[in-house]
């Protein structure tokens, strides 16, 4: 019995090894993957499909930066204090708004996939759920983030001075950070849908065309809090035109 059990195991042994190699085989010969230079093409409009993701992050990563530059130059004529402050309560919002961009990329496969198979029911669903959790999490988190607006800035700030001002900025900025879930998934779903157009625009506004006109007018008409609420206006603007681009594209797609 032992060896009839033994000789079982080699055989399945063997079979399964067999069969492996058979497998390991086939995919070397059907595979269409391939790194060597002379498979190296820019055909099928891989490179355009590549770009059309690419630019409007790259863009909107890159505006991000000029931006804070924009506005840490304009506080700091208001003193050192302001631009700490302002430093701080940036940090403080990002508590929110990194948590809902890593879900809106987490979600943007899925509705890539959606969009290749043409599964618009498929693509609607995930949609749903998604905007409908993203907005949860945002929500939660910006309460969160405003009852423990004195604990959190603490950690970072211990003169008076700066600490008001980042308490007041942190304020200001949580208003509209409920939305940011809303945002981050729509606008993935742009990108997802290939519409790069509509992602570029999206990724212009919040950190550039809106923001940083508001920034200078905000500034002139209220002073330093102007400063702080040029961020709160840009996301609302921005998230009312997401929306709208969004609807835009979804009608166009189905309807091609």
């Amino acid at each position: 019995m032992r060896q009839f059990t033994v000789d079982a195991h080699i055989s399945c042994e063997h079979l399964f090894y067999t069969k492996q190699q058979q497998a390991i085989k086939n995919m070397r010969i059907n595979s269409s993957l391939s790194i060597h230079p002379r498979d190296f093409s820019m055909k099928n409009r891989v490179c355009k499909a590549v770009l059309t993701i690419g630019i409007p992050a790259s863009l909107g990563s890159l505006l991000m930066s000029i931006s804070q530059i924009v506005v840490n130059s304009q506080m700091a004529s208001f003193g050192d204090m302001a631009v700490a402050g302002i430093g701080v309560a940036m940090k403080v919002t990002m508590i929110t708004g990194m948590i809902c961009i890593g879900f809106g990329q987490g979600v943007q496969p899925l509705l890539g996939f959606c969009v290749g198979a043409r599964l618009w029911e498929r693509f609607k669903k995930i949609m749903r759920f998604s905007l409908v959790f993203s907005f949860a999490l945002s929500t939660v988190m910006t309460v969160i983030c405003y009852l423990f607006t004195n604990q959190i800035v603490s950690v970072f700030l211990t003169d008076s001075v700066a600490f008001d001002y980042a308490v007041e900025f942190t304020q200001i900025l949580l208003t509209t950070s409920f939305l940011f879930g809303v945002f981050y998934v729509l606008s993935n779903a742009l990108q997802a849908m290939g519409a790069a157009s509509a992602a570029l625009i999206i990724n212009l506004s919040r950190q550039g065309i809106i923001y940083i006109p508001a920034v200078f007018l905000l500034k002139y008409l209220i002073g330093v809090s102007g400063l702080a609420w040029a961020q709160p206006v840009a996301d609302l603007l921005s998230t009312i035109l997401v929306i709208f681009l969004y609807r835009k594209t979804v009608k166009h797609m189905e309807k091609s």
